[in-house]
């Protein structure tokens, strides 16, 4: 069956029974090549079937929003002592869920029920999931009834567009402009619940789970990450992730050592004259450090160093406790030295915020949302990078202390674009790629006009897999066009918000230092394609 057949089979259904037997009626189609394992290939042309996929999922959008009235018919629509609510227990026996998934799921109906109403009913036409309606419940909970109207129509806005996650960290967003007063005592209160879990899973492997303030956990990341990065050597098999484990264990160890007076703890000089701090637009992205902020200091214990380890340091085939051993004996020679680098934590803001005289949220780089709180406690910590925008969302300053001037270009995008621009895509900036829009070979310019961030495999997506990509920058908007023909828009962060959306200059260059004689001026051209 054609694209234009299954179009117009199902366009005009309304979501519901009808919709369900239009598509019980379409079959299959029927894979006529199979890889050398013998595995089913992909379509060569799926556009019909994506169409397929897309009712399907309006129709489970449908049968959820009729489930929650079915369980509201058994537990009842009014919140009642929970000592009481004996409901819960017959959800729970008769669908063969627990009694917490039958609380929340019963939470939820009462709540669409009762105070969501928008989000029920796009819920019920199919324009959400089930678990964007989950998302705005929950961060709607510590609103009165009059403002969380107000952010359910904004999020319900924007909802079509994004992932559940993405719609989550908006919503955070959103709470925290509506009620900045309560988000500090929310904040404060949550402060007091930090913790770390200590739980034994299989093979014998254990879980390490901390809940941490959002500056504390940055940080924490941004040292592991750092030197997670600067431990490979030649040689060394371990995946990022390993590196990232045994680079945590290390550093747990070296604080130890630290604390007994074991290694000395003479103060580290930074030289980042000397540290590569970033990459040329189009390559990957330093593993070391991210590109998008300004180093952070605050613990010397933790800092992480400029420079890979020596040739004679290269591992064979460590694993496990010799891997470690390797990690902490590198930071203790960071440690001892001069040039550790410290890792990069990067938060956005309001300049009425930071300067005190407004109580609107920042967003930390990789997190979301934070209060006004932790904004002006990076903010005045010189040690911190800090981005700061005018009332318009331009970026009026970006920590002129250690960034040259291929450094702040690539810093610009990232803060422009925190995360990959793929369509449902999170990776952090810093972890991306810097990718031209228009090729260089195609005359394209090494401008933050021209430049976005994307991820290793969506870069690969768009170089080899048949996904165009065309950046507006006039809105800082990304439409790609997928190999099926059908187009994403991915709007640009806080696009519903003009006050507050972070964009592009039309003239970066105001915002480069006066490079110093002898220093680089010219951005790092990348390979062809990019």
């Amino acid at each position: 069956m054609s694209f234009s057949q299954v179009s117009a089979l199902i366009s005009g259904v309304p979501v519901g029974p009808e919709l369900i037997a239009v598509l019980a009626g379409i079959g299959p189609v029927e894979r006529r090549t199979t890889d050398e394992a013998g595995v089913p290939e992909a379509l060569p042309d799926a556009s019909d079937q994506v169409l397929v996929a897309q009712a399907w999922q309006k129709a489970q959008a449908w049968l959820d929003a009729r489930l929650n009235d079915a369980v509201l018919q058994i537990a009842g629509s009014r919140i009642g002592p929970e000592d009481e609510d004996w409901g819960r227990e017959e959800v729970a026996a008769g669908l063969r869920w627990s009694n917490l998934a039958a609380s929340d799921r019963i939470e939820v109906a009462r709540a669409l029920a009762s105070r969501c109403f928008l989000t029920r009913r796009a819920l019920s036409e199919g324009r959400i999931t089930y678990r964007h309606a989950v998302e705005i419940v929950h961060a709607l909970e510590p609103l009165d009834d009059e403002r969380a109207a107000e952010v359910e129509a904004r999020l319900l806005d924007s909802a079509e567009k994004k992932t559940p996650a993405q719609l989550a960290r908006q919503a955070r967003r959103e709470v925290a402009k509506a009620d900045p007063d309560g988000a500090e005592k929310r904040h404060r209160k949550a402060r007091k619940g930090r913790r770390v879990d200590f739980t034994p899973v299989a093979d014998g492997m254990a879980e390490l789970h901390a809940i941490l303030p959002a500056d504390d956990a940055a940080r924490l990341r941004a040292v592991v990450d750092q030197f997670a990065g600067r431990t490979r050597v030649g040689g060394d098999t371990r995946t990022i992730d390993q590196r990232r484990a045994d680079a945590l264990v290390a550093l747990a160890e070296i604080g130890a050592l630290t604390a007994s007076g074991l290694i000395p703890t003479a103060p580290a000089t930074a030289t980042p004259a000397t540290a590569p701090t970033t990459a040329g637009p189009g390559t990957a992205p330093p593993t070391a450090a991210p590109a998008t902020a300004a180093p952070a200091t605050a613990a010397p214990a933790t800092a992480a160093p400029a420079t890979a380890a020596p040739a004679t340091a290269t591992p064979t085939t460590a694993t496990g406790g010799e891997t470690s051993d390797r990690a902490a004996e590198l930071i203790a020679r960071v440690l001892a030295g001069k040039h550790a680098v410290p890792p990069r934590v990067a938060v956005t803001a309001p300049l009425s915020t930071v300067l005190g005289v407004g109580n609107q949220p920042g967003d930390l780089t990789g997190y979301g949302p934070v209060p006004a709180s932790i904004v002006r406690e990076l903010a005045a910590d010189g040690r911190w990078g800090k981005w700061i925008t005018d009332p318009g969302g331009v970026v009026t300053d970006l920590g002129r202390t250690t960034y040259r001037p291929t450094a702040r270009l690539a810093a610009l995008v990232r803060a422009t674009y925190p995360t990959c621009v793929f369509p449902g895509c999170s990776q952090p900036s810093y972890r991306c790629d810097l990718d031209h829009n228009v090729r260089r070979v195609d005359g394209g310019e090494t401008s933050a006009a021209n430049l976005v961030a994307l991820c290793r495999r969506h870069h690969r997506a768009k170089d080899e897999a048949g996904w165009e990509l065309v950046h507006h920058p006039a809105t800082g908007a990304c439409t790609w066009t997928s190999p099926a023909g059908h187009t994403y828009t991915v709007d640009p962060p806080d696009q519903g918000d003009e006050s507050e959306a972070l964009r592009v200059p039309a003239d970066w260059s105001q915002l480069l230092p006066v490079p110093a004689r002898g220093s680089a001026t010219a951005l790092a051209d990348d390979p062809p394609p990019f």
